[in-house]
C-alpha cells in the first residue's frame, strides 16, 4: 500500500496514527490510497506496537439475565465515547467456561474486562485467571479483597425512596413482601425501609413483613394476601421486586379494593412491564444504564494509566411515582 501511494511505510503509520509531521498533500495521498484499496489496518498487529488494541470484553455469567441488555449497554456508551469496540463472552457461571474465555480475550490483545453478573449482587472470589497486566472492574458483582472497583446498585438508598414516598403520602400501615432471604439484596432492601420509617417514627410490624420463597408474581399475590387478611390490614404495600408488586397488584383487584386509595402498592426494578399494569407501577428504578457506564469508564480510565484500587460505587436509584401510589394525578413515566 505505501509502494501505491509513493510513500514509505513509515509515513503510512503516521497518516494512521494521526501524527502532525505529515503534509497534508501527502496526508490526503495516502488516505485517497487506503480508500481506494480498501485497506484496513491488522488491530491486533497494532496493539502489540502501541500496547493497545482499543477493545476491552464484558465477561457475563448470564447472557439472558434480565438486567444484562441494559447494563451492556451503559458499558458501551462509556466505550463508544473513546471509539472503544466491547467484546462479549458468556460464562454461564461456569469456572472452567470463564477460564477459557479469559485465555481467549487474553490472546485477543483486549486492554480491559468488565467481570458482570447479569441477575443478582454476591461477593465473588477473583478471576478464573489471573490478570496481572489486564485492567478489570466488576459489575452487578463485588470482589471482596481484589485492589479494582465493584460497582452495584444502592438497594438501601432506592428502598429509602419507597419508604419515604410512602411516609410523605400519609401511609403509616406499610406492609414489605421481601425477596428470598439468601440473596444480597433482600436484606439492603428491608434495612432501607425500616431506617427511614423509624426515621419517621412510624412502626414496622414484624407481622407485616414477609419474604418470598422467589420473586415470582405468584408469590407476591399469596403473600399480599396474607397481609391483606390482618384484622387491621395495610395501607400500603412495597414489593421488593416489579413482579412481588405486581402480585400484590392482582391480590388488591380481586377483593374489589382500590389502587391507590385503599392500598397504595411500590415495587422495585421499573423493568418495562411496570408501566403497563393497571394502574401504573411506582417502582424504584435500578440505575443499570448508569452502572455500566460508571464501570465502562472506570476500566477505560486503568487502561489509560489511573491506579485502581478495592472499593464498592453504589449508584444511587430512582423513584418512578405512577398512579398506583398518586392514583390519576400523576401520568406514568
Amino acid at each position: 500500500m505505501a509502494s501505491v501511494a509513493g510513500v514509505s511505510t513509515a509515513t503510512v503509520s503516521k497518516v494512521l496514527n494521526e501524527r502532525p509531521d505529515v503534509g497534508a498533500e501527502v496526508r490526503q495521498r495516502v488516505l485517497d490510497t487506503i480508500g481506494r484499496l480498501g485497506y484496513r489496518p491488522n488491530a491486533v498487529a497494532r496493539g502489540l506496537r502501541s500496547r493497545h488494541t482499543d477493545t476491552i470484553a464484558i465477561l457475563t455469567d448470564d447472557l439472558e439475565g434480565i438486567f444484562t441488555n441494559a447494563l451492556m449497554r451503559g458499558v458501551e456508551d462509556a466505550a463508544s465515547a473513546y471509539d472503544v469496540s466491547v467484546l462479549l463472552a458468556n460464562s454461564y457461571g461456569d469456572p472452567e467456561k470463564e477460564r477459557k474465555h479469559l485465555r481467549r480475550l487474553l490472546d485477543r490483545q483486549v486492554d480491559g474486562l468488565i467481570i458482570m453478573s447479569g441477575n443478582r449482587v454476591r461477593p465473588r472470589s477473583g478471576p478464573a485467571l489471573p490478570l496481572p497486566a489486564t485492567p478489570y472492574v466488576f459489575l452487578y458483582e463485588y470482589g471482596t479483597a481484589e485492589p479494582v472497583p465493584s460497582v452495584l446498585p444502592d438497594d438501601r438508598g432506592g428502598a429509602a425512596l419507597a419508604a419515604q414516598h410512602l411516609v410523605d403520602l400519609g401511609r403509616r400501615r406499610i406492609g414489605f413482601i421481601n425477596g428470598p432471604a439468601s440473596w444480597e439484596a433482600t436484606a439492603d432492601r428491608l434495612d432501607g425501609l425500616t431506617t427511614t420509617l423509624a426515621a419517621a417514627g412510624v412502626p414496622l410490624e414484624p407481622a407485616f413483613v414477609r419474604h418470598a420463597a422467589s420473586w415470582s408474581p405468584e408469590d407476591g399475590y399469596a403473600l399480599a394476601n396474607a397481609l391483606l387478611d390482618a384484622p387491621e390490614p395495610p395501607d400500603a404495600i412495597f414489593g421488593a421486586s416489579d413482579d412481588l408488586a405486581i402480585g400484590a397488584l392482582a391480590a388488591i383487584h380481586e377483593r374489589g379494593l382500590r389502587i391507590p386509595e385503599d392500598v397504595a402498592v411500590v415495587g422495585f426494578d421499573d423493568r418495562s412491564l411496570a408501566v403497563h399494569q393497571r394502574p401504573p407501577l411506582t417502582t424504584v428504578a435500578l440505575p443499570l444504564l448508569e452502572m455500566g457506564r460508571v464501570a465502562g469508564q472506570r476500566l477505560l480510565d486503568a487502561v489509560n494509566g489511573e491506579p485502581q484500587r478495592h472499593e464498592l460505587i453504589r449508584v444511587p436509584c430512582e423513584l418512578r411515582v405512577r398512579a398506583s401510589t398518586l392514583g390519576r394525578q400523576t401520568t406514568a413515566a
